[in-house]
């Protein structure tokens, strides 16, 4: 090869796309192919091939902004505009563009490693973007003047700015190390090169702002300036040539092009050329990586090459660039004994009014997926476990790599469809609604408070709402659910302790506040409460933390459909052991707390691993105490535990009660009865690796587990926290519901007649009156309407009748069995996942939780419960709005956007007896707090302790007497609001305060 870069002469000048309006304003030499890009300052991006420069791709990044620099890298081409990144494959097919609020003047790129990017430009942040996920990493803050320039050196980052510095920063932080004042007035251009930096700007003198005739050179390892370097023109662009140590290319703004050797100027020859360019300012000058092309751009639009050498290349080592398939030519005609001609080669004109042979149904042209079969019963029959892989032979009716799918699927009682799918087809998501008292609702406020319209216009019943705008707002179901149970409230209004934290204490204050709301007056405004002290108690315990509870409403993962039935039946799992171990005797409370944390998950589903070890065994049998915790007694299911190992034959045994069961859940191809499923759940047999104290080892397991005792109340977890279980819930659903009134909206012209709703209304659910007299499709105004929105079967039952075998286990009565022995039971309360995602765009990636609840007698007084239908006394909890709702419609759940994530059944005598009245509440809380001298202060040693005079017999407080108060507020998290288009500010989260202080003045 004829190499000789001394020399460079002019090989071509060539008008670019758009040339004749725009001028070049980014040359960029591809570094993998033989391709040169040239961007204009309207947006277009035109590409040109080998030496002889042919037109390979021409496209259009923007539409009105300048291409301001391009990269190329190995799958494809970066392309920089002042708002946006564009990411173009060579061939010209876009990949991504990428603009953001903080891309607001980008000015240069740098390519920091294979698959990341530095962004810089007028704006203050220096942005690191993955181009892989297409994201943003990190954000840089350089500074308000920003980065013009980015170049790249093995040690630093090189930056400059528009005011002539040039810093040197780290490549990991970008931190400043070093900063060079190149220039006074302004930089126009630098390069690094080696341990070279040269640049050229402008500086000020006699007043005005002129170019510097010196090029200014810095040694990057002695970090010091040299020797400026002399140019013949107004130096305005310029070039290291790689191929060279010192070597680079400098250009004027009026085409003067010269090569000299930075390191030694006065021995170089002079090498000057100048570009054709007819007047118009040079833009952009490029060096290829070969040194054997030099490429520049000029305002008139054209882009002036110049070479080494006649066979001239880019790269020393280019890969092949891809290029269109030649098109082939169609046969002039065809043989009539021409059989392997196809006669789709002859084109034939086709008339769009009439119907292709080609065009199928639309009900055939659905996206629909196939689910995984079950594994065929001769497999498992076959199968040898190895561990916990299991290898079976494969059958011989199977071909490899081939799995069979069945053609049929049931989707209701007796009858069958083709398809596998369960979800809903076009016509279904059309008719999707939500009914409105389960959607979830923003609080409005006024001044600060709650808009007492609002309330009244969502919550009309005595019973009291909870605030949804705290941390952690996910668990107010649960607390409606826990409040209403009678011996729960009951057991933990008359705890009282001493431990700074404690859920026992907050959640009695918690039920203290609604026990006051519910008893104010009924033509008052409903009272919403907010359990602040609870939930500040909640989130300080490490338990909480470890099982993932604290979860914020703006957490990423709280947009996964399955996050918030898994919180539920976590917290409700948490709550109960957490009050469990907080109510027992202070003698047990330290015996107990070593067995809280092993008790908190239990593992009751499909596939659960269960390792157990005889030494962490603390069973209430083997210390000779039974469970004293009254929570134990109202909700434990006492169950037995039998371990056998498959090796050695040794059994153990444990016993151990189990607050909230979960349901273990059969095959999804299946259709199985409530019963069915609760008798499977509470008789488990699974083999999984344990240890074995006979072996010393861990070996395969035999486990057995099943229940021995039931409880007053019968806590179930519904196990839809996974795609399986999710799945199956929807498709036992699927198969009870009326496909005809499958959403609840479909209603009948009498049923609207009767409910007085003749004539629909034209907001809809989106009716925010609260007198409205018109028809709202599926919503019922009044609870004693008639409910024809759903079907008349349910999956889950409201009754349920069952024994405990002697040997353990639970049988549900059959129809043609004799009811003696079995115990009675009735759903009490029900907490729901809501999916709102499928509404409209805005309600995308929205879940919640609602509570169903059955009011025990003697939360409501006679009147409220004579207007309602006190036969039921079904209410909806859907946080601060309470509404009343039919029996049928609380056991009714919907596979689509309702299904059930926690269960309540109570004994039947449970649920008919008053709220203990054979026994009164007691008050913890008596006069002798009055006579403590306790302080939080004492725990500190640095502080001395706080004395007061306390109060005497006789001075004790009476009824009606006035004691003077000093409190002092500090705020938690500061007022949310935003501004409406009339100009009115409106509040959209009131500012959080907690008590820091509480002084009573004696007097």
């Amino acid at each position: 090869m004829d190499f000789n870069v001394g020399v460079f002469s002019e090989k071509s000048s060539i008008l670019i796309d758009g040339g004749d309006r725009f001028g070049v304003s980014a040359i960029h030499w591809d570094l993998q192919e033989e391709l040169l890009w040239v961007g204009n300052q309207g947006g277009h991006v035109t590409s040109y091939y080998g030496s002889s420069l042919h037109k390979y791709t021409s496209f259009q990044v923007h539409a009105s902004q300048e291409v301001r620099q391009m990269i190329s890298f190995d799958a494809g081409l970066l392309i920089v505009t002042p708002n946006t990144l564009r990411c173009q494959q060579r061939r010209g097919v876009p990949l991504f563009t990428y603009s953001s609020s903080t891309c607001e003047d980008l000015q240069c790129l740098l390519q920091t490693g294979p698959t990341t990017v530095l962004l810089g430009g007028h704006q203050p942040l220096v942005i690191e973007f993955d181009l892989v996920t297409a994201k943003e990493t990190t954000k840089f803050d350089v500074g308000e003047k920003g980065c013009a320039i980015l170049r790249r050196h093995p040690r630093f980052i090189c930056s400059g700015d528009a005011s002539g510095c040039v810093s040197l920063r780290d490549p990991r932080t970008l931190r400043e190390e070093h900063k060079f004042v190149a220039h006074t007035e302004s930089l126009s251009d630098f390069d690094v090169h080696n341990n070279l930096i040269v640049t050229c700007g402008f500086s000020s003198r006699q007043g005005g702002v002129v170019s510097d005739r010196f090029l200014k050179i810095y040694d990057v390892r002695m970090l010091r300036a040299l020797s400026p370097v002399p140019v013949v023109g107004e130096p305005f662009l310029l070039r290291f040539l790689p191929a060279f140590s010192s070597q680079l290319a400098v250009i004027s703004a009026m085409g003067q092009l010269q090569v000299l050797d930075a390191a030694a100027p006065a021995s170089s020859a002079l090498q000057l050329f100048q570009v054709n360019n007819e007047g118009a300012m040079c833009m952009a000058l490029e060096v290829s990586s070969s040194c054997q092309c030099l490429a520049v751009g000029d305002a008139g639009g054209y882009v002036h090459t110049f070479a080494s050498n006649a066979s001239a290349l880019f790269n020393s080592f280019s890969r092949p660039t891809e290029f269109a398939d030649p098109v082939e030519s169609l046969p002039v005609s065809i043989a009539m004994d021409d059989t392997t001609t196809p006669l789709t080669s002859i084109p034939f004109p086709l008339e769009h009014n009439s119907p292709l042979l080609s065009d199928w149904p639309e009900q055939f042209t659905r996206r629909r997926f196939r689910k995984v079969p079950p594994i065929d019963h001769a497999i498992l029959s076959n199968m040898r476990m190895v561990g916990t892989i299991g290898y079976a032979p494969s059958p011989a009716d199977h071909r490899p790599n081939q799995v069979a799918y069945s053609a049929e699927k049931r989707t209701q009682r007796g009858q069958k469809h083709s398809g596998t799918d369960s979800t809903h087809s076009k016509e279904d998501t059309e008719c999707y609604q939500v009914w409105k008292r389960y959607r979830h609702i923003e609080m409005r406020y006024t001044k600060g408070s709650l808009d007492e319209n609002e309330l009244a216009r969502y919550n009309s019943t005595p019973l009291c709402g909870l605030d949804n705008t705290l941390p952690y707002s996910y668990a107010n179901s649960l607390l409606q659910v826990l409040y209403f149970i009678p011996e729960l409230r009951h057991c933990l209004l008359e705890h009282s302790c001493n431990r700074e934290f404690c859920l026992a204490c907050e959640l009695s204050f918690l039920f203290h506040m609604l026990d006051v709301g519910r008893n104010q007056d009924p033509t008052s405004t409903p009272v919403t409460v907010q359990p602040s002290n609870f939930l500040r108690a909640f989130r300080t315990l490490p338990e909480a933390s470890a099982m993932g509870l604290l979860m914020a409403e703006n957490h990423p993962e709280i947009k996964i459909k399955s996050t918030l039935p898994r919180l539920a039946q976590s917290w409700a799992r948490f709550i109960l052991q957490q009050l469990s171990s907080e109510t027992l005797p202070q003698s047990k409370i330290t015996k107990e707390s070593t067995t809280i944390t092993s008790n908190l998950v239990e593992f009751n589903g499909e596939g659960a691993e269960n390792s157990i070890k005889p030494e962490r065994d603390v069973s209430p049998s083997e210390d000779g105490l039974s469970p004293v915790s009254p929570i134990s007694k109202l909700f434990g299911v006492e169950q037995e535990q039998i371990s056998r190992c498959t090796k050695c034959g040794s059994e153990n045994s444990k016993t151990s009660p189990v607050l909230l069961s979960s349901l273990t859940l059969q095959d999804v191809e299946d259709e199985h009865s409530f019963e069915h499923v609760l008798e499977k759940s509470f008789d488990v047999a699974s083999v999984t690796p344990a240890w074995c104290e006979v072996c010393q080892k861990y070996q395969a397991t035999q486990q057995r587990r099943r229940c021995l005792t039931l409880p007053p109340v019968l806590a179930l977890s519904c196990a839809n926290d996974t795609y399986k279980g999710f799945r199956f819930w929807s498709d036992q659903l699927q198969c009870f519901l009326d496909p005809e009134l499958f959403d609840g909206s479909d209603l009948t012209e009498g049923a609207s007649v009767q409910s007085g709703q003749g004539k629909p209304c034209r907001y809809g659910l989106e009716c925010t009156r609260p007198n409205c007299k018109f028809g709202h499709g599926g919503q019922p105004l009044s609870h004693s309407a008639s409910f024809t929105g759903i079907s008349s079967n349910h999956w889950v039952p409201s009754q349920l009748r069952f024994k405990v075998q002697p040997e353990g286990g639970l049988v549900c009565l059959k129809p043609d069995q004799n009811q003696e022995g079995f115990l009675s039971y009735s759903l009490v309360a029900a907490v729901c996942w809501i999916d709102e995602s499928k509404l409209d765009a805005k309600h995308h990636g929205k879940w919640h939780l609602v509570s169903t609840i059955q009011i025990p007698p003697g939360y409501l007084s006679s009147e409220t419960s004579s207007e309602e239908n006190n036969s039921s006394n079904w209410y909806v909890f859907n946080d601060f709005a309470v509404n009343p709702i039919n029996p049928e419609e609380a056991i009714s759940f919907f596979p689509d956007w309702k299904l059930p994530c926690l269960l309540f059944y109570s004994k039947k005598e449970t649920t008919n007896c008053p709220i203990l009245t054979d026994r009164p509440l007691s008050n913890p809380i008596t006069a002798d707090v009055f006579k403590e001298d306790k302080s939080l202060a004492q725990k500190s040693e640095c502080l001395q302790r706080i004395s007061f005079l306390p109060l005497a017999t006789d001075e004790m407080p009476g009824n009606g007497d006035l004691v003077a108060m000093d409190a002092e507020f500090v705020t938690l998290n500061q007022e949310e609001a935003e501004l409406r288009s009339d100009g009115k500010s409106t509040t959209v989260r009131p500012s959080q305060m907690s008590v820091a202080r509480v002084t009573v003045i004696r007097g």
